[in-house]
């Protein structure tokens, strides 16, 4: 510590670029692997239940949506959906244990950069793919979609408590995990009943969530 203190200024500045420079390369990384192990289940699901007469695009619902709900019905759902968001944010923003964007504190312009990569990869379009492009749709097929959006809802949410359980106390962490759980249905139905089973509109809300924290924590309105 000593020793660093009597760096030249300069060093110091280009040490500190370099090591926001190489978080940026770390996040990719990580976000890619990330995304290949999520998609392992489901492609070796696709491969053997269509034999691959479907593409798997189309079978795991990166498609594009086919609107069809009631224009009040999606508007009140993207309503709730965004309280959800807001409240989610204003609890991250209390947690004590830091979270997994608290890396990005301070980052400046390549931590702006990495969020990107870590909210519309790593998370948005890994977790998509596997809660609601995955599990919602199968578990839909097999026992209807009120409970296979409502199990797989509840596994999101259960997952997200695991993730933060070092972040929060029981009260604060099980609010956390309702609040996500909520989140994934309304994205699910969304999804499934609004745009003909796209996962592309829950992808998009599930990223600029991300991203709004990411950056927020960026800036330094998170921590």
């Amino acid at each position: 510590a000593d020793m660093r203190a009597r760096w030249p200024v300069s060093l110091k500045a280009d040490c500190a670029r370099l090591l926001e420079a190489a978080m940026v390369f770390t996040t990719v990384i990580s976000s890619f692997i990330q995304l290949a192990l999520a998609l392992v289940l489901p492609v070796a699901w696709w491969a053997v239940a269509t034999r691959r007469r479907v593409e798997f695009a189309t079978w795991i619902g990166l498609v594009v949506p086919e609107w069809k709900a009631r224009r009040q019905r999606l508007v009140l759902a993207l309503m709730v959906w965004a309280v959800v968001a807001v409240l989610s944010v204003v609890l991250l923003s209390s947690a004590a244990g830091g979270t997994a964007s608290s890396r990005f504190a301070g980052s400046g312009i390549y931590g702006a950069i990495a969020v990107l990569f870590y909210a519309f990869i790593q998370t948005g379009l890994s977790e998509e793919i596997l809660f609601r492009g995955f599990l919602g749709k199968k578990l839909s097929e097999k026992f209807g979609f009120g409970v296979g959006n409502t199990v797989q809802a509840v596994v999101f949410g259960l997952v997200h408590v695991i993730l933060l359980s070092s972040a929060f106390t029981l009260i604060p962490l099980i609010g956390a995990g309702v609040l996500t759980a909520v989140s994934g249905w309304i994205m699910g139905w969304v999804n499934e009943e609004a745009a003909g089973g796209s996962i592309l509109p829950s992808w998009m809300m599930h990223s600029l969530a991300n991203l709004l924290v990411g950056w927020g924590a960026v800036l330094g309105f998170l921590a």
